[in-house]
């Protein structure tokens, strides 16, 4: 009999994913729950559909590694991806704002600034012009990111009682479709999130960015289950990314005596660091 695995890819005709299903291990690849270029290890993987791992790779993965912001922090902690490549993040469309000359511009806080003009074959580094550049922020792909990370990372953790016990459909929903996608199905969905760019107004909103910002530069995910509800927090390179909280009936899982408050894991090289959110919570008050 041939092994079987959970299936991360969805077909449906509308905005309602279909179940999961299991696939063939042949047919699957590693995915990394966290990518190499956000901080992830080879060893945080889980196989999914290789159809599926090559999509997110692209439009979600890769599209949060060349967010502005998140490309900064990259270049500064020098993580690099399967490419091996060091970050930077390049303007292809920029322009001198006087002759209206296009200009290549790349920004990175190692090497500086550097001006490219493509007419002229020529670098222009230092000429002193004024340059127009437009950055583009796309605020969906972070929700997506953290949607993909909560549906792996609850998998990798918590087995088949996270399939069958967790609300993972409204995860799906929100890693899937952007919200002006979903048309009526967004008002199905009872998942709960909290963003990189809110302000903590609460001790929980507190929390759950100490959990995951103090451990230097590494990425860490924390499941932190209630009696009725899993959140899934997300730091990335040493910033909180964001937190998705989703319906779930935790009986029996694994979340007894110093892992009541759930589990966290540090993205540490060579191998991955997991412990209970409770033990890390009295280090915190301890330091304090």
């Amino acid at each position: 009999m041939q092994e079987k695995i959970l299936k991360g890819e969805e077909q449906s005709d509308d905005l309602l994913p279909l179940p999961d299903r299991d696939i063939p291990i042949s047919e699957s690849t590693p995915e990394h729950i966290i990518p190499l270029a956000l901080g992830g290890l080879n060893t945080f993987t889980l196989p999914v559909s290789a159809n599926f791992n090559s999509q997110v790779g692209s439009e979600i993965d890769g599209a949060l590694a060349n967010d502005f912001l998140v490309k900064g922090q990259r270049d500064k902690h020098g993580a690099r991806g399967h490419s091996g490549k060091h970050p930077e993040y390049v303007v292809r469309n920029a322009s001198d704002a006087v002759t209206g000359e296009p200009l290549q511009v790349t920004l990175g806080q190692r090497r500086g600034l550097r001006i490219w003009s493509p007419r002229g074959m020529r670098d222009v580094t230092g000429r002193g012009q004024k340059i127009k550049i437009a950055f583009r922020m796309d605020m969906d792909v972070e929700l997506q990111f953290v949607a993909k990370v909560a549906l792996s990372a609850g998998y990798f953790f918590y087995g088949n009682r996270f399939r069958h016990q967790v609300k993972h459909r409204d995860l799906r929903m929100i890693m899937n479709h952007r919200p002006n996608e979903m048309g009526e199905a967004l008002t199905t969905i009872e998942a709960r999130y909290d963003q990189r760019f809110r302000e903590p107004e609460t001790d929980n909103d507190r929390i759950r960015r100490a959990i995951v910002t103090g451990f230097g530069a590494r990425s860490v995910v924390a499941l932190i289950p209630d009696s009725h509800s899993l959140s899934v927090v997300v730091g990335i390179l040493g910033s909180y990314l964001g937190m998705l909280n989703v319906p779930a009936d935790t009986r029996g899982f694994p979340n007894t005596d110093d892992f009541r408050w759930g589990h966290f894991i540090v993205l540490d090289k060579p191998l991955p660091i997991a412990d209970s959110v409770w033990k890390l919570l009295h280090k915190i008050a301890k330091l304090a």
